[in-house]
């Protein structure tokens, strides 16, 4: 407030003061003195108005009405603020300044002790553990990993449907069958991969649960006998191979081994097989492995690339992008 005063009473001195010596540059010779009394008079005059409350109350009302807020208020309104600063930003004087500051000695001093001041450091660290700017960072890092696993993904189903067919190209010369070009049915390639997941996965699963049973064993001072032991862990294991692939298969119609592969398990009419149809499968998967892998071969050769667990179960191996893709026989 009191550099407002001082500033008002300035200019209203300058302003009374300005006609005084107007009037004495213009008129001369005779006029000199009677114009410096006048000018005199009128600083006095001045004085004595700016000495007295007139200055408070002046500022207090420009305060208190606004003034200063409504003229900028208009300015912005009326686009004439943004037409000052759009020319003193485009200016080539500002531009010439703006260069050389940023090129001065001083402002890379400046830059320098900023980073390597203490507060900057407390300041970014403040920054860094605000909660929307670590939501901003994790999805972020997120966002990174789900487009690298992806592409991981994609090259692994890429990389297994060209061995699909590279697989059964000569098979199918064998027993004169024409190379397929393309075919919306799985391969033998997709099929081991996916199934060496799930396995990987069930029987980590089943280590798992037996090692808790043991311990709880172990504490309640049990100790069956090994006959006991090994049914036990014989039908603790098909119960963990049956809840995982017919579980998988009659829920989501494919298990987590499939889905990376892009692959699913369909019906005759293209749908999510139950859980009958997936028991049945299963059984005929079982077999399949028991002779030595022989029951999936005739993937190769086959038509829509059925293995024994098709063939009993009625179903089809799919890529998921043509899982609609009805599994009837031909």
């Amino acid at each position: 407030m009191a550099v407002g005063v001082g500033w008002i009473r300035d200019a209203s001195g300058r302003l009374a003061s300005g006609p005084v010596r107007a009037v004495r540059s213009s008129v001369g010779g005779v006029t000199a003195t009677a114009g410096e009394r006048l000018e005199s008079e009128v600083e006095r005059a001045a004085d004595v108005v700016l000495a007295g409350r007139f200055p408070e109350v002046l500022a207090r009302s420009l305060v208190e009405r606004r003034v200063v807020e409504r003229v900028v208020a208009d300015m912005v309104e009326s686009g004439e603020l943004d037409r000052m600063l759009s020319s003193v930003v485009s200016s080539e004087a500002t531009e010439r300044v703006v260069r050389d500051v940023a090129a001065s000695p001083m402002i890379d001093r400046l830059l320098t002790e900023a980073a390597e001041s203490p507060r900057a450091a407390e300041l970014m660290e403040r920054i860094v553990r605000r909660p929307e700017i670590q939501q901003a960072m994790e999805e972020a890092v997120r966002a990174a990993l789900a487009r690298r696993t992806a592409t991981l993904r994609e090259r692994l189903v890429e990389g297994t449907r060209r061995m699909d067919a590279r697989l059964e190209a000569p098979r199918r010369r064998w027993v004169r069958r024409p190379a397929r070009s393309t075919s919306a049915c799985a391969g033998l390639a997709s099929r081991i991969a996916a199934l060496l997941v799930d396995v990987v996965a069930v029987h980590f699963a089943f280590l798992v649960g037996t090692t808790m049973v043991g311990l709880v064993l172990a504490l309640a001072d049990a100790h069956p006998s090994h006959l006991l032991a090994g049914a036990l862990a014989t039908a603790g294991w098909l119960a963990a191979m049956s809840a995982y692939f017919a579980g998988f298969w009659a829920t989501a119609g494919q298990t987590p081994g499939m889905a990376i592969f892009g692959m699913r398990v369909v019906d005759p009419h293209g749908g999510v097989p139950g859980w009958g149809r997936s028991l049945v499968r299963l059984a005929g998967g079982l077999v399949a492995v028991a002779f030595i892998f022989l029951g999936f071969l005739p993937v190769l050769v086959d038509d829509r690339r059925r293995a024994l667990p098709d063939f009993v179960a009625r179903t089809a191996v799919v890529y998921e992008p043509d899982a609609i893709v009805a599994a009837a026989p031909a």
